[in-house]
């Protein structure tokens, strides 16, 4: 990890100064953290953060172990280096790249998606909120991803880890309100290396039955909230109609723990 240099971390004022105040000590504490302790995957070096190989990545990553998804990284972008060569591809093609990591299925929403890009985009992953929401199968976490790590947007980025982490930090059962918190105090610079941050901790350190509570940045600071999963909402993509997102219940979800990404 590069060092991080606390001089070239602008902070924007959101709200009264007390937001300003918090929002300075939590980005300097994340981000310092994750240039010292963050995880180191292929898809973070500088030269990966193209929007198509961060979202091939993101749909990768789901369910499945990060590291796991490290060893076939590479050979997936040899193999399909672009947009059109996804396309183009077959889905047995796809599926013997990236056979080791299950899930199947993920080789024929590769290839529909890749199509859809280039029939509705004209080739380009899109840049807005709104149409990645459109691609089929990407939720708000994905969309989020791309935003924040392809395109350097401070777009809040929440999975169920870092769902966890907000709830024992602040309390919070609902992702719209996590996705508000974080609004106000992501940095216009460096919201990769913030959301980087809030990922590996809530993945790596924050676990759901034996959290790590010393090794954490926050713990000074964090109260230890705990709700019950059966209390959360979280964000859902409904396309009944026009694309629109909701909040629904956790438990309606099929229950399988969190993996880290």
């Amino acid at each position: 990890m590069k060092s991080y240099d606390k001089k070239v971390l602008p902070l924007s004022l959101k709200g009264d100064n007390n937001n300003f105040v918090e929002a300075e000590k939590l980005q300097r504490i994340l981000i310092e953290w994750f240039y010292e302790h963050g995880r180191d995957f292929p898809w973070r070096d500088e030269k990966a953060l193209d929007p198509y190989k961060v979202l091939v990545t993101e749909i990768l990553l789901q369910k499945t172990r990060a590291d796991a998804v490290a060893v076939i990284w590479h050979d997936f972008f040899k193999a399909f280096p672009t947009v059109k060569a996804l396309a183009e591809s077959t889905e047995d093609h796809v599926l013997k790249v990236i056979q080791r990591l299950g899930l199947a299925f993920r080789a024929k929403r590769l290839i529909k998606i890749s199509n859809q890009i280039i029939k509705e985009f004209n080739g380009a992953v899109p840049s807005s909120f709104d149409e990645l929401l459109r691609l089929h199968g990407i939720g708000p976490y994905v969309a989020s991803a791309v935003l924040c790590f392809a395109y350097g947007k401070p777009q809040p980025i929440v999975d169920v880890n870092v769902m966890r982490m907000m709830n024992r930090f602040k309390g919070f059962i609902d992702e719209k309100s996590i996705r508000e918190y974080i609004s106000k105090v992501i940095p216009q610079d460096h919201p990769r290396e913030f959301n980087w941050a809030l990922l590996d901790i809530a993945a790596t350190i924050c676990g759901p039955d034996k959290p790590n509570c010393f090794a954490c940045p926050l713990d000074s600071t964090c109260p230890k909230i705990n709700a019950r999963m059966s209390q959360w909402r979280i964000m859902r993509k409904n396309v009944r109609g026009g694309v629109k997102l909701s909040l629904q219940p956790y438990s309606v979800r099929k229950k399988t723990k969190a993996k880290p990404k």
